[in-house]
């Protein structure tokens, strides 16, 4: 492909996508939408009907956001949006396009209503729909999360504030994926970042701020912290008991 002509297609695709976002957005709009619709006309006029509008408004903004969760995952198959496999290949490409479009479905519900559902049962639904999985009793308390076909994280892990989980990483002209598995009872620190490729232990411990850069294995058990993260020690022992009570 000729180097002029990649800039272009960019703009072009980048249109595309908004009006793919648009379609998407305005479905999860229609059941707030006509809920306001059937409720105006039967009001009568005055300050008590504007002040019940706008109790209804903000009522309509959860409805939209709790339809986005399952408005997206649907759009992700009627899309082919399936998400990016495993390997290495040109960012123009029709797999870059599969990753964008993906992850541009995810980014609707990360920038208008994740914040409200951090935390909760809400999330992880969303994120195992998105093809994530995610063990029980686990608690995501994060918005920053990107190729979820792509993370795994087991039972009774908590994923502090804040934290980014990402399975990609942009070399070059190419796009290159890999795993980030994250294994049961793991604490993730608050706004702590877990690279490609990256995998954490049953038990282990990654600190606040840690930086796990690409392809970095920790044991079960150990403690991380830094940047970039390196083992710090084991959980339990005294040196890093601060570092595991203050890290979600």
């Amino acid at each position: 492909m000729p180097k002029w002509f990649i800039t272009p297609l960019q703009t072009v695709v980048s249109l595309f996508l908004f009006v793919e976002v648009a379609a998407v957005a305005g479905l999860a709009l229609f059941p707030g939408v006509s809920l306001w619709l059937w409720v105006e006309p039967q009001l009568s006029p005055g300050p008590l009907k504007v002040l019940l509008l706008c109790m209804l408004g903000a009522l309509g903004y959860f409805i939209y956001g709790l339809s986005l969760l399952i408005v997206v995952p649907i759009a992700r198959w009627l899309t082919f949006s399936l998400g990016t496999g495993l390997g290495k290949y040109p960012y123009i490409s029709f797999k870059g396009y599969q990753w964008a479009s993906y992850n541009a479905l995810i980014l609707i519900v990360r920038f208008s209503f994740i914040n409200w559902i951090r935390a909760t049962p809400f999330n992880v639904f969303f994120y195992r729909l998105m093809g994530m999985k995610v063990g029980a009793r686990t608690q995501i308390n994060t918005a920053v999360v990107a190729d979820c076909n792509l993370i795994s994280v087991g039972e009774d892990t908590v994923i502090g504030g804040d934290v980014t989980l990402i399975a990609h990483a942009v070399e070059g002209p190419n796009l290159v994926t890999a795993r980030v598995k994250i294994g049961s009872r793991v604490t993730v620190g608050l706004m702590a970042v877990v690279m490609p490729g990256c995998e954490i232990g049953d038990g282990a411990v990654l600190a606040a701020n840690a930086v796990l850069k690409k392809g970095t294995i920790g044991g079960p058990g150990e403690v991380w912290g830094g940047v970039p993260a390196k083992k710090i020690g084991m959980r339990g022992e005294k040196a890093v008991e601060t570092v595991d009570s203050t890290t979600a």
